[in-house]
């Protein structure tokens, strides 16, 4: 009886040790993926950092502020972001879509806004790859001013807070 008891009370013991330290890698993988180190630094969506040539050479006009929304064709969301945007009037908005069937996303876009697809998109998903759909960048003069990535980007409303963080120049202030 001793015997089948020390045998259960190892078992039990070896059994939460294994998963003591399962819990113990995923809070580590998950700290990797919220800090972003373990991860490529070029990808990462850094407040400041420089935008790559061959997505800032695609925005109509650099210079002003912009939206860059970065969208899968496979992304359930991204279709019902897509169908919101016409509520971002009177702001540049450039939508980057990936995937091979796109044209159904394309088809829900506003007609004023930017569309980065095909060739194109994949040449910036090189430079700039994306980790999550939706991901919005607020960009000026092709430097990132603010990101918002899966509920910070998937609505008309989160894109509007995300262009709220605009930061304003002293010309603006005045104006």
């Amino acid at each position: 009886m001793e015997r089948v008891l020390a045998v259960v009370v190892i078992a039990a013991c070896v059994a939460l040790t294994v998963a003591f330290l399962a819990c113990l890698r995923g809070i580590a993988e998950l700290r990797l993926r919220l800090t972003g180190k373990g991860i490529d630094p070029a990808s990462q969506l850094i407040i400041g950092r420089k935008l790559p040539d061959s997505l800032v050479g695609l925005i109509p006009d650099a210079t002003r502020d912009a939206l860059v929304v970065f969208m899968s064709a496979t992304c359930g969301t991204c279709h019902g972001l897509a169908a919101e945007l016409d509520r971002l009037q009177g702001r540049q908005v450039v939508a980057c879509v990936e995937g091979q069937q796109t044209a159904e996303l394309v088809a829900l876009l506003p007609p004023e806004i930017a569309v980065i697809q095909g060739e194109r998109a994949k040449a910036v998903d090189a430079d700039l790859p994306m980790a999550m759909w939706p991901t919005a960048i607020l960009q000026r003069d092709g430097f990132i001013v603010a990101v918002g990535q899966g509920s910070s980007a998937d609505s008309a409303e989160a894109l509007e807070v995300l262009w709220a963080q605009r930061p304003e120049f002293a010309e603006e202030a005045q104006a």
